[in-house]
C-alpha cells in the first residue's frame, strides 16, 4: 500500500505542478462553460498522469481519481475551507496596503497550496485505503 500511495503522490505532483498550465490553474474554478472545460481538461490530464504512475488501466480507478480531484479544483474547496476556519485569505492579503503585505501574500499562497494539496492527498489516501484491494492496486 505504501508503494502505491507514493506512486499516487508522485503522479499528483507531476500532474498538478509540472503539467498544469497557467490557463488551467487560473480558469478551472471560474463559473460557466469555460471554467468547466478547463477543469475537465486538467482533471483528465491529472487522471492519466496518476494512472500512469500507479501503472493501472482500471477504468473504475481512473473514474475515482477523476471524481476525487474534480470537486476540489472546480469549486476551489481549499479557499472555502480556509474561509470557513478563519484562516489566511489570499484576496485580503492581495488587497492589503500594510507595510509587509508581500510577505502576507506569499504566506497566504503557501497556506492555500498546502491546504489544496492536503485535500487532494487525503482523497487519494481514502481511495487506496478503502478501494485499493477492490481495484487491484495492491
Amino acid at each position: 500500500m505504501a508503494t502505491t500511495f507514493l506512486a499516487l503522490v508522485l503522479g499528483h505532483m507531476v500532474a498538478d505542478y509540472m503539467l498544469q498550465t497557467k490557463k488551467m490553474a487560473l480558469t478551472k474554478s471560474q463559473p460557466g462553460f469555460t471554467g468547466l472545460l478547463w477543469c475537465t481538461v486538467h482533471c483528465l490530464v491529472y487522471t492519466l498522469c496518476v494512472c500512469a504512475f500507479v501503472g493501472s488501466l482500471n477504468l473504475a480507478f481512473a473514474g475515482l481519481v477523476f471524481a476525487s480531484h474534480f470537486p476540489v479544483d472546480r469549486y476551489s474547496l481549499a479557499s472555502k475551507w480556509l474561509k470557513m476556519v478563519g484562516s489566511r485569505d489570499f484576496m485580503a492579503a492581495y488587497a492589503s496596503c500594510e507595510k509587509y503585505h508581500e510577505v502576507d501574500l506569499a504566506f497566504s499562497c503557501l497556506v492555500y497550496a498546502v491546504c489544496d494539496n492536503t485535500m487532494h492527498l487525503v482523497a487519494l489516501w481514502f481511495l487506496v485505503k478503502y478501494a485499493g484491494h477492490m481495484l487491484g492496486l495492491y
